[in-house]
């Protein structure tokens, strides 16, 4: 009996030494605190900006910006108003469309870097729910069961058992299905 009892302590004092799922619980909700996901994205972004490709990219528009301006200039040259009112509206457009196209770049930037994030916390997430494994406390009513069987089935034994005895193998009588209604 007293064995028994003591199977069970694992189970019973399985409380004093904490819960791996609340602590699972805890990280992932940190993860997806939402002051963890700006600082993510941030840092992809900031990533993001000093990256080749972001400066190839700037580098693009400036030169498509330098050969509109010379377009714009060689047309209303040849046109006669280039010196006109006309003129300067249009050669004043140029600086317009390149703060454009600098914010859609960074624009762009900033919705990868977010996606970039979200893909980072969700396999820091699967990472940790693939690590978890069974809980403290499954993990204790396990061991304290297992050691309480044979406990158990002792007594069991001296007792006469369920019904008289225990029940022989299938192997010895095989599994009959019950007649319904043949």
């Amino acid at each position: 009996m007293l064995a028994g009892l003591a199977s069970f302590a694992p189970g019973l004092l399985g409380g004093l030494f904490g819960d791996p799922q609340k602590d699972l619980q805890k990280k992932i909700m940190k993860l997806l605190d939402p002051k963890m996901q700006a600082q993510l994205t941030q840092q992809m972004y900031q990533q993001a900006l000093a990256s080749p490709a972001f400066s190839q990219a700037q580098g693009a528009i400036a030169q498509g910006a330098n050969a509109t301006q010379g377009n714009i200039a060689s047309e209303l040259g040849a046109r006669g108003i280039g010196t006109s009112g006309t003129g300067a509206i249009l050669s004043s457009l140029t600086p317009s469309i390149v703060g454009s196209q600098q914010a859609g770049l960074k624009t762009a930037a900033y919705g990868s870097a977010q996606n970039q994030a979200m893909q980072n916390i969700q396999q820091r997430i699967a990472a940790l729910q693939g690590t978890s494994g069974p809980s403290q406390s499954r993990q204790m009513f396990a061991g304290g069961l297992e050691a309480f069987l044979p406990f158990l089935m002792s007594r069991m034994g001296q007792m006469g058992g369920m019904g008289g005895g225990m029940a022989p193998s299938m192997g010895q009588q095989g599994f009959q299905y019950p007649n319904l209604g043949r």
